[in-house]
């Protein structure tokens, strides 16, 4: 008998009947809440009107935000209490030689979007971004920076970013290479990290990502998500293409053998539509990843590669993909939002 129900129920989705497959899981959002209802992520906790620039836009850590930043923590099962950093006008000074170097259309961006920059320490991370809401909808975003993890240059902080993914084998080691010699500065890193942070802000506030504020957070009919991410976590490469990918752990205390594991996963990421490695993580920095890389890339014409050094002799065993077949939906994308193609 249960044969013949197999058998009707079979032939019913063979003869025109929709037979729709389950619909994917998503993990509840933990950060929904925050960002929805914290009261530094309100219009209200912020001074206006702005400076008319977003690089003079510097804001020093109050109370309000400090509870901000130890409330997100507590979430993060994370014990830090940031403060307000002592380097805080030095690196203020260094937005005004990055806003000199950006495209003029991505400094009007971030006039309009870029509400504020905290700069702290004892944050726990290099960089946290923070929605800016009024009425509940977003409006804006802040980004907080921790000026401990901001005193490398541009080279030196990818790499470091980057190998904390692997164990490295004696006398063989990854290099990432963001500037030429020349323009290898800390100003460069902060830059980078910055455009980064700033485009987590722009998915959101441009509805191009499902909003923070959501429980559950669907990214399947987004147009730069389409085909590449499901849910924040969840890729379309994850059972055939890309099983690796959630081994992926930048920071993290489970490591992954660079020779051969790191190089097999280099040479799949190379086929694969995520930019970087830290765009496979996770599908909202996916976006900012690939929004850094256009600016950085296509807009500045400025490098980004992964080499493999040893005792006599140095190959490049992975290009960002903002520039290859594969990043081609991405970058399209950005072309349109930044109208810098016809």
């Amino acid at each position: 008998m249960k044969n013949i129900f197999k058998s009707i129920l079979i032939g019913i989705c063979l003869t025109g009947f929709q037979c729709k497959p389950h619909p994917p899981h998503f993990d509840l959002n933990p950060y929904a809440d925050w960002s929805l209802n914290d009261p530094g992520l309100q219009r209200s906790s912020l001074s206006f009107p702005l400076a008319p620039t977003w690089d003079a836009r510097v804001r020093t850590l109050d109370k309000v935000h400090t509870q901000t930043l130890v409330s997100l923590n507590k979430i993060d099962g994370y014990e830090e209490i940031p403060e307000k950093s002592d380097k805080e006008e030095l690196f203020a000074a260094k937005l005004a030689l990055i806003h000199k170097s950006l495209p003029e259309k991505v400094s009007v961006l971030m006039d309009r979007y870029l509400y504020g920059i905290y700069f702290v320490k004892n944050l726990g991370t290099t960089g946290v971004t923070g929605i800016i809401r009024y009425n509940k909808e977003p409006i804006g975003g802040i980004v907080f920076l921790d000026t401990d993890f901001l005193n490398r240059t541009a080279n030196d902080w990818a790499t470091f970013k980057e190998k904390s993914v692997f164990t490295e084998p004696e006398g063989k080691q990854i290099r990432v290479i963001l500037e030429k010699e020349e323009n290898n500065t800390d100003v460069a890193a902060l830059e980078f990290i910055l455009l980064h942070e700033f485009g987590h802000i722009l998915a959101t506030v441009e509805s191009h990502a499902p909003d923070y504020s959501e429980t559950k957070r669907d990214y399947r009919n987004l147009p730069f998500f389409k085909g590449i991410w499901i849910g924040e976590s969840v890729s379309e490469f994850d059972e055939d293409d890309f099983t690796e990918r959630k081994k992926i752990k930048f920071y993290g205390k489970e490591k992954i053998n660079l020779i051969p594991e790191g190089l097999n996963l280099y040479k799949k990421l190379h086929d694969l539509p995520f930019v970087t490695l830290y765009a496979a993580t996770n599908a909202d920095d996916s976006y900012a990843e690939a929004f850094v890389s256009y600016v950085h890339m296509v807009l500045q014409g400025r490098p980004y590669e992964v080499q493999l050094t040893e005792p006599n002799a140095k190959s490049i065993i992975f290009r960002n993909g903002i520039l290859r077949d594969e990043g081609e939906q991405s970058r399209k994308f950005f072309d349109k939002i930044l109208n810098t193609k016809e």
